[in-house]
């Protein structure tokens, strides 16, 4: 059986009706704010309002972990990137574009154009999660993502990294030999 609860709505005089008071309390909430923070800022007590480029906080917790991409290299400089097309289709946002050329190795397939359009990436990672090489990653410590003009290249001040701007290794980086292509490489080395 279904019960179905009834709920009276209280009806409004005139002056909730034009919201002045709320508006006023708005204003109290806001103006106590202000002077708060205008007086400390008087008397070097903390605001918590930083001066973002001159000042940076440290990031804390799992949000470190998701920053601007890079593609890893291998121990020969190669990219890992076997140019496998799974990180441009499971992206929701349709930001990440690759073209393929055949290469004279073992791998026989590596990205020719690889593209990021950071002003339609969401961050959501999951191009990391699909790559089966281990070879796309979010760890560059990078956040920053504001720019004037978003169609230029990361190198001039824009948004959209080429593969100049993604192929890297960090400093002091261990070179990982996950994927399978890096182990057709490694069993290879060791029979020559």
């Amino acid at each position: 059986m279904i019960r179905t609860k009834y709920i009276k709505i209280k009806d409004l005089n005139f002056i909730e009706k034009i919201y002045i008071i709320e508006v006023l309390k708005g204003f109290v909430i806001t103006f106590k704010h202000f002077f708060s923070n205008l007086f400390k800022m008087f008397t070097n007590k903390k605001i918590i309002t930083i001066r973002y480029p001159e000042e940076k906080i440290p990031v804390l917790g799992v949000a470190k972990l998701k920053s601007n991409h890079r593609i890893k290299l291998r121990h020969d400089g190669t990219p890992k990137c076997v140019a496998c097309m799974l990180c441009s289709t499971i992206c929701p946002a349709k930001c990440i574009y690759i073209e393929a050329e055949e290469v004279e190795s073992i791998i026989e397939k590596a990205p020719k154009i690889f593209n990021i359009d950071l002003s339609k990436c969401v961050m959501c990672g999951l191009c990391v999660e699909a790559c089966p090489e281990d070879a796309i990653s979010m760890d560059k410590g990078i956040f920053e993502g504001g720019s004037y003009n978003r169609f230029l290249n990361k190198s001039l001040g824009g948004l959209f990294y080429t593969k100049k701007e993604l192929f890297l290794n960090l400093e002091n980086e261990k070179i990982s030999e996950l994927g399978a292509s890096n182990s057709l490489i490694f069993r290879r080395e060791k029979y020559e």
